[in-house]
């Protein structure tokens, strides 16, 4: 009976060794797919996973790192064309310090993200360096000595050492919107809160930090945290990302995870995602909504040549966006004069509400019948600045613009 029983432990435990082999399996082997592609080593789970040589039948390939099947970490693409990309890679895309060989023979040494050069860095042709500075999306669009770039990437991007033992990352992340609302609205800025904390037993290093939209949220703009560069054991940081609201946002619900990967390949396990809620606001709609006048001489309501009036106008925003740090000026014509203030700050106008401001003037009987008096309104954001004739005549009472 000892024996049978040992016998059947004995078979539960190479099943249970089969079973969790299958699952995390890490080994080298040669495969390939129903495409033409070939991938020769490391998996885990079934995914390459380590290091490997991936091999594409137009020609393509690259010798490198994966994480459940995506280039990341440092490795070395071929293109058919004999170009080569050297250099890191952040979920499948070029990403970090990298070095590209064109087939004119120019080398570029800098940053990239997504795929394009981004940031700074310099272009050697046969061993003089020929521009230098910062590219955007691809296109160089600042000169800076090549001293100060390759002093920048030498402190931006360090030769990081592998620690003896592993770190462990764990995540918490918070969201907060303004004034404590549940929902984003246009043209304003939510703040995601990290706090990251490395539980293991060796220094995790180079930690990057990624804000993914899991559907279409075309106007939502985040803005990742700078790399963490290195987090001791029992050690926790707390950067921050914003996320902004433009005007090309929808109202929806958005669902938001926190990437976190490192240096070395010890990434922390994926968070539970946030979900925001957001709403589209039409634009600020700047409107005259009344004019009233109070001619000092006879109150008889009319705009008499040589009349000094006093005039008080209303201002009302009928969009559902704040109009923010609103300026108005009274402009003339010929042969009108201003007698006091001419400039007024109204400061943020919200959804419906006036503001009013008080100018007074006189005019010639030269002038105008339809008195050449205006008002300039003046956003913040340039694109809502407008100039609203008065709608003032000469000997006539005063209209109402709207």
């Amino acid at each position: 009976m000892i024996k049978i029983f040992f016998k059947k432990i004995l078979f539960l435990s190479l099943a249970l060794s089969v079973v969790l082999a299958s699952e995390q399996q890490v080994s080298k082997k040669m495969g390939s797919n129903a495409n033409g592609e070939r991938y020769k080593g490391s998996y885990k789970n079934g995914k390459k996973h380590g290091h490997g040589t991936w091999i594409h039948p137009d020609g393509d390939s690259y010798k490198g790192k994966f994480i459940a099947n995506l280039k990341r970490g440092y490795g070395k693409y071929i293109f058919q064309n004999g170009e080569e990309y050297l250099g890191h890679y952040k979920r499948d895309v070029q990403h970090g310090l990298g070095q590209y060989t064109y087939n004119n023979g120019e080398i570029f040494k800098g940053e990239y993200k997504n795929n394009v050069r981004d940031g700074q860095g310099f272009l050697v042709f046969k061993g003089d360096t020929i521009k230098s500075g910062i590219w955007k999306k691809n296109k160089f669009t600042k000169k800076i000595k090549l001293k100060n770039v390759t002093r920048y990437i030498k402190m931006t991007y360090p030769k990081y050492k592998k620690s003896k033992f592993e770190p462990i990352l764990s995540v918490e992340t918070k969201l907060t919107l303004p004034e404590n609302n549940k929902t984003l609205e246009t043209n304003e800025t939510a703040e995601l809160t990290i706090r990251i904390t490395n539980t293991g037993e060796g220094k995790a290093q180079g930690i990057e930090t990624f804000i993914e939209k899991k559907n279409l949220a075309e106007g939502l703009l985040i803005n990742n945290p700078e790399i963490i560069r290195s987090l001791n054991p029992g050690e926790s940081k707390t950067i921050k990302a914003t996320i902004f609201a433009s005007d090309m946002m929808i109202s929806q619900q958005v669902s938001l995870s926190t990437v976190i990967t490192e240096y070395f390949g010890y990434d922390a396990p994926l968070n539970k995602n946030l979900t925001l809620n957001t709403k589209s606001l039409t634009s600020p709609d700047l409107v005259l909504t009344k004019i009233k006048i109070n001619d000092q001489s006879n109150k008889n309501g009319l705009i008499e040549p040589a009349e000094i009036i006093e005039a008080t106008i209303f201002i009302s925003n009928k969009g559902q966006q704040v109009a923010k740090d609103v300026n108005i000026d009274v402009l003339y014509g010929d042969y009108v004069f201003n007698t006091g203030k001419s400039s007024f700050k109204l400061g943020d106008i919200k959804q419906n509400q006036k503001k009013k401001i008080e100018f007074s003037f006189f005019a010639m009987s030269e002038a105008e019948k339809q008195l050449p008096i205006s008002f300039e309104i003046k956003e913040s954001r340039s694109k809502f600045d407008q100039i609203i004739p008065s709608g003032l005549g000469l000997n006539s009472l005063s209209n109402n613009p709207n």
